[in-house]
């Protein structure tokens, strides 16, 4: 009897366990991104967002202010650490997986997508598509909860009479938050109400919603009017910069790019169900639930498959097309009987992602031949670190100087290690937050310069008469030296003064 009785414990707690598998599985990614996130080398535009929350504001050059914010919050109970700057991006997206997995149909795809180099590696980088993701995921719950009440209302005669607005302005004013702080985490947020607008046109009477639909952009608007301001006052040049960004100048390069990196970061299933979404969205498209994350995914992806013709687009940019088309990807799984070509794509889908992914792990540990030295970021990253790191270390006496660097990146590494005179020199590169009140190193005496060794030194040193080398410090690079750069003194004498 007490073996019986073990026994049937043992029994319920395999299928506790076996029924809870996939959030027993996001524990685990929990606990090896918080690994990772000690192990790995600081981005660099990890670094630059930090300086932001060194001194925050209502919007930046780059992004609205939110990831600032959100790395600000952290620092201030956690310290200055990388884990500390990392936390939110972890956090988010633990929350972001467990969404997904709720909206999934099945957790077969969304378990795959764990070990992709986007889900195993990216998400530990914070950036502005953490809080991104984070409000977009309940921007895109609260239209889904939208579209199921005017379904529900459009399906029944009675209500149509009685209940002309079956969503109530309270309900309305709600999402209106969730755009509005998804636009103060970055633009591409204003991709969300555009998808919402075609989910409903298509299907509900334009009365019916239209009064609750402007309520919400007009919350939302109230909450952007500070990033607006901050584009009025710079003539909208931060928000054209995001824009124009880099153009094209051959056609269909960067397509070729945008999808490449696509197919390398989440695997090929986005593109190969293409067929199958649109042969099968005239008996789909019936239910709510997928209409909603038909519409999410399919405009935005457009969007960024447009705009790839025109402009070189980073890989990261067309993440909120996946918040919904991984749910939706999973009505493949359960409404296709052909078992062999679920499984059969499912595998040349997630072949390439898994495969960049474990090959990452691995040069993590030991690295890879193929890889070069210079190709190799992460490599890079770790170097610039340690030798600005070391520069803090072995030169404090010159942190009381203004120090002039030709990139944000290079001014990020200094500000971070303590260097907070860091400036960028204008011209030299992109402009960036650092470049917005211009810096001239003629207004100080004196002032260092940090170049790579062998390069002219700008005009805008012509100001100075005395000139001498600091140090010259080696880039390493996986044990080589990928270049070599000097911290240059420069001063004036008593007669320029």
């Amino acid at each position: 009897m007490k073996w019986g009785r073990q026994e049937s414990q043992f029994s319920h707690w395999t299928i506790a366990l076996s029924e809870h598998r996939y959030e027993l599985l996001l524990g685990v990614v929990f606990l090896g991104h918080l690994i990772l996130a000690n192990f790995l080398p600081p981005a660099e535009d990890e670094l630059y967002y930090w300086t932001w929350s060194q001194d925050l504001a209502w919007s930046y050059f780059d992004h609205p202010p939110m990831t600032a914010w959100w790395i600000w919050f952290s620092t201030l109970f956690f310290g200055n650490s990388l884990l500390a700057i990392r936390l939110p991006a972890i956090l988010v997206h633990l929350f972001v997986l467990y969404q997904l997995g709720q909206l999934s149909e099945t957790k077969s795809i969304v378990t795959l997508l764990l070990f992709t180099p986007l889900s195993l590696f990216g998400a530990i980088f914070m950036t502005p598509d953490i809080p991104l993701v984070f409000f977009w995921i309940l921007y895109l719950n609260w239209a889904s909860g939208i579209n199921l009440d005017f379904s529900n209302w459009s399906d029944d005669p009675v209500s149509r009479v009685y209940h002309q607005r079956p969503v109530p302005f309270t309900n309305w004013i709600l999402g209106g938050i969730w755009l509005g702080l998804g636009l103060l985490s970055k633009y591409t947020m204003a991709l969300a109400p555009i998808c919402l607008f075609f989910l409903l046109l298509t299907k509900y009477r334009i009365r019916a919603w239209s009064q609750g639909f402007f309520v919400h952009l007009l919350v939302s608007a109230v909450l952007f009017l500070p990033v607006l301001y901050f584009n009025v006052n710079h003539d909208f040049y931060p928000f054209l910069f995001q824009w124009n960004h880099i153009k094209n100048p051959v056609p269909l390069k960067f397509v070729y790019t945008f999808l490449g990196s696509q197919i390398a970061l989440v695997g090929a299933l986005p593109f190969l169900l293409l067929p199958w979404l649109a042969l099968n969205y005239r008996s789909l498209g019936r239910l709510p639930a997928f209409r909603s994350l038909f519409f999410f995914f399919s405009i935005p992806m457009a969007f960024f498959v447009f705009k790839s013709t025109h402009h070189f687009l980073e890989a990261n940019w067309a993440i909120v097309t996946y918040m919904s088309f991984w749910p939706m990807s999973s009505y493949f799984i359960r409404h296709n009987t052909f078992r062999a070509l679920v499984r059969a794509t499912l595998g040349i889908s997630f072949s390439v992602p898994l495969v960049i992914s474990g090959l990452l792990l691995i040069h993590l540990v030991h690295p890879l031949r193929f890889i070069g030295v210079s190709q190799d970021r992460l490599a890079r990253f770790r170097g610039q670190n340690e030798m600005v790191k070391t520069l803090s270390e072995t030169h404090s006496e010159q942190k009381k100087l203004p120090v002039f660097l030709p990139t944000y990146q290079w001014v990020s590494y200094f500000r971070y290690h303590g260097f907070p005179m860091a400036e960028q020199l204008p011209d030299l590169s992109r402009p960036s937050q650092f470049t917005l009140t211009r810096s001239d190193p003629c207004l100080h005496d004196p002032v260092l310069f940090f170049n790579r060794t062998g390069e002219a030194v700008p005009p805008a040193f012509k100001c100075f008469t005395k000139k001498s080398i600091v140090t010259e410090v080696p880039l390493l690079v996986r044990n080589e030296t990928l270049s070599t750069w000097e911290l240059i003194h420069f001063s004036k004498t008593e007669a320029t003064k």
